[in-house]
């Protein structure tokens, strides 16, 4: 697991959610986050 799936799942969390998806697109796009972590994380979002 990244970095950034940790502090993106922290965040969701916590329900800091605004503009989270859009970020995770971009993360996705720079490589920042494999696509299982993706997939992982819009799963959690969308259920918080």
């Amino acid at each position: 697991m990244t970095t950034v799936f940790n502090l993106c799942k922290l965040l969701i969390q916590k329900g800091r959610t605004d503009g989270l998806q859009e970020k995770m697109d971009v993360y996705l796009a720079a490589d920042r986050l494999t696509a299982e972590e993706y997939r992982d994380l819009t799963t959690l979002l969308t259920a918080a």
